[in-house]
C-alpha cells in the first residue's frame, strides 16, 4: 500500500510518501480551516521496519500513533 499525505476533498490523489522520512502523519502548525495530515519531516531509521523518526518511534512503543 502507498501512503499518501494532505489527501483531502480539494486535492484527492494527495502527495506520495517521501521514502527518506519518517511515516507518521502530523498536524500542521498553523490553523487550517481543512483538517489535513503531513509526513513528518524528520529522517528515518528508527522503530518498526526503520519508518519512523526517534521521537515517533518512542510513542509506537508506547501503543500509540
Amino acid at each position: 500500500m502507498e501512503r499518501r499525505y494532505v489527501v483531502w476533498p480539494g486535492y484527492s490523489t494527495g502527495i506520495h510518501e517521501n521514502k527518506t522520512r519518517c511515516v507518521a502523519s502530523v498536524a500542521p502548525t498553523y490553523p487550517t480551516v481543512v483538517p489535513i495530515k503531513f509526513q513528518c519531516s524528520r529522517k528515518r531509521g528508527h522503530g518498526p521496519g526503520g519508518e519512523y523518526c526517534r521521537q515517533h518511534a518512542k510513542k509506537v512503543a508506547e501503543g500509540g500513533r
